[in-house]
């Protein structure tokens, strides 16, 4: 059935049980909008770890990182490991999003700006970022059960038999592409069309991405559309020691196989165990990486699901802290193991798979065991599920919260729950359209890098500046949203650029402007091209945003004091304390909490306390650890 041991689906059956299950038990507990968006803001140390890890994980995270490695060595790594040295600044940012005392980004803009065309944009972004998130995992997820469900050569129809033999023909031309005559050129272009239109494949599967997302999208439905938040904690902690099981379960069968790690030394380049690479043997050079941690340093804070996954829904601000840290590390550490399972998998198939997005199913089929293919799938299942229900649920907050309560207000909360809960299902939808349009990881993950700048500008800036306007935080935000996803869109539609000598340059919009200066940019490399242009995308907002705001009209004092009377506020957990502490800041501005670096000034910087010096630092350190264990694997060479 479906290429599966019975043992592989009775795997996948028992999982799809249990989380519908808990899905069922978690309705119990939604009483309410908070309890739904937010867990009810009592989330323990021990969930929010592995809320934070299961949201932050899901299965495009093994898939791109093992596919990178296969692709470009170790360096590619870094498709994951960006996010190490980001990882210690959530010590600092996870009590912000407790003491902002909101439920959505949404809820925070139009506090601090007092702007529904802003809160509007920010709803947009958000719907656009967390569908594109999930449409990478479903496109990883479907690929893989694509090549696990692969159909033998006696179950071929003449057909499929026919283009899997012709597609074969094309990969031995391809392989020998600078020795071939001229005959066998045209029969290679002849063939190269049909491969592009479709027409012929490597394989054929029992079960097609097109057939398997929708079942998946489904379930996640209802599951997550049934127990909201709590359905997503208490599953992401069932999910999570899957996809820890996910990480290693693939490395023992597989380095047995090549030779343990000295064999697969000698089967693979020594380039392709090099963590940072030069500009020859891949685009993952320190500049291009330096870049990329700084983008998303800048983004991250901004990422609509951060708000309830970023210590938003923790019971307190150091459980707020250790969950998003510890979470993450625990990513951070898997992460090694994926891209290790690819420079394996290269050894071991390099000749045989050569779409990358493939290689972690072709592993899975090659190297386990019947039930153990199952149980592949159920932790890819659970790492897609993952991410998934806890970013449909913070869109749907966001939509809920921020769009049609503006429109329907004063309703009760049992309808609120209910339109939330029509927007997730709608929000996994569009996550399945966008899977089937791009259906391509690479190409996802590269949005998913970009788009939290268009609004992670802003968000940095107001935590810290009084000044920051209104008109300022719209003006940047549209100008993000051109540059990151009007732009890139339309100039390979323009003649003129496709057919231009350096169109490989100037499809960029950024280096279209520096190419427009009068620079010349044709004599750089894919890393330096890529590094100027996620530059350009970061600083020239900053540099928006002063300028306009100290040309409009400043904001109002009383709203902006709010803001920051809750940000240097600790939370209490009874609400009437709470908003009584919250109210004696804001009327005493010598309050005994006040800490700022520069009293006197529109910038509100604290000093740091011990609490906030010594766990960043420690986190730091941490991430010093992990990145000598990553140099330290690529490197072993015994036994």
């Amino acid at each position: 059935m479906l290429g599966l041991h019975y043992l592989d689906i009775l795997a996948i059956g028992v999982y799809f049980l249990a989380i519908i299950v808990i899905g069922l038990i978690a309705k119990r507990q939604i009483k309410g909008k908070e309890d739904y968006f937010m867990g009810g803001r009592k989330l323990g140390k021990f969930v929010s770890v592995f809320l934070a890890f299961g949201s932050g994980t899901s299965a495009d995270t093994a898939i791109s990182a093992s596919r990178e490695t296969y692709r470009a060595g170790m360096s590619g790594i870094w498709i994951q490991l960006l996010w190490l040295f980001i990882t210690p600044f959530y010590w600092i940012i996870a009590p912000w999003y407790r003491r902002l005392r909101v439920i959505t980004g949404g809820d925070y803009f139009y506090e601090r700006f007092g702007s529904k065309v802003l809160t509007g944009l920010y709803v947009g972004f958000s719907f656009l970022f967390l569908m594109f998130h999930i449409a990478v995992a479903l496109t990883a997820i479907g690929k893989t059960v694509e090549i696990l469900t692969v159909k033998q050569e006696f179950e071929l129809n003449s057909i499929e038999k026919q283009n899997v033999k012709l597609y074969n023909e094309y990969s031995q031309l391809k392989s020998n592409l600078n020795e071939l005559n001229e005959k066998e050129k045209e029969r290679f272009n002849e063939l190269e069309i049909k491969v592009q239109n479709d027409e012929i494949q490597p394989h054929y599967s029992h079960l097609t991405s097109r057939e398997s997302l929708p079942v998946i999208a489904l379930i996640i439905i209802v599951y997550g559309v049934l127990g909201g938040l709590f359905a997503a904690a208490w599953t992401d902690t069932l999910q999570g020691v899957l996809i820890l099981v996910l990480s290693l379960i693939l490395l023992p069968s597989g380095l047995q196989q090549v030779g343990w790690f000295s064999g697969m030394h000698d089967k693979v380049p020594a380039t392709m165990f090099n963590i940072i690479s030069d500009q020859i043997t891949s685009e993952y050079t320190w500049y291009y990486i330096l870049i990329l941690i700084l983008m998303n340093l800048v983004g991250v804070i901004s990422m609509p699901h951060f708000f309830a996954t970023g210590g938003g829904s923790a019971k307190n601000e150091m459980t707020a802290r250790i969950g998003l840290v510890a979470g993450n590390y625990l990513k951070r550490f898997t992460s090694i193991m994926w891209g290790l399972t690819g420079v394996m998998a290269f050894a071991l198939f390099g000749n045989v798979v050569s779409d990358p997005d493939m290689i972690w199913g072709y592993a899975t089929r090659q190297l386990l065991g019947p039930g153990l293919v199952g149980v592949m799938i159920a932790c890819l299942l659970a790492a897609v599920m993952s991410s998934a229900d806890a970013f449909m649920v913070g869109g749907s907050a966001l939509f809920t919260r921020n769009f049609y309560e503006y429109i329907f207000p004063d309703k009760k909360e049992a309808h609120y729950v209910f339109v939330g809960r029509i927007a997730s299902a709608g929000m996994i939808i569009g996550a399945v359209v966008l899977s089937f349009y791009f259906n391509n990881i690479l190409s996802l993950i590269k949005y998913i890098w970009q788009l939290p700048v268009i609004f992670g500008t802003v968000f940095w800036l107001s935590l810290f500046w009084r000044r920051l306007t209104k008109a300022a935080a719209i003006t940047t935000v549209a100008y993000s949203f051109i540059m990151i996803v009007v732009l890139p869109n339309l100039l390979p539609e323009i003649s003129w650029v496709t057919q231009h000598k350096y169109a490989d340059i100037i499809v960029y919009p950024n280096l279209f402007i520096l190419h427009t200066l009068g620079i010349n940019l044709s004599g750089l490399s894919v890393s330096w091209l890529m590094t100027i242009n996620y530059a350009m995308q970061i600083s020239i907002p900053f540099i928006l945003l002063f300028v306009i705001s100290y040309i409009s009209t400043p904001p109002d004092k009383r709203t902006v004091d709010l803001i920051f009377a809750k940000l240097n506020t600790p939370v209490s957990e009874d609400k009437e304390e709470d908003e009584r502490q919250i109210e004696q800041y804001l009327n005493n501005p010598q309050h005994p909490n006040n800490r700022r670096l520069f009293p006197h000034s529109e910038w509100e910087i604290n000093k740091p306390d011990k609490t906030l010096v010594v766990g960043f630092l420690a986190s730091f350190g941490i991430a010093l650890a992990i990145l000598g264990f990553a140099f330290l694997i690529s490197r072993l060479t015994i036994p």
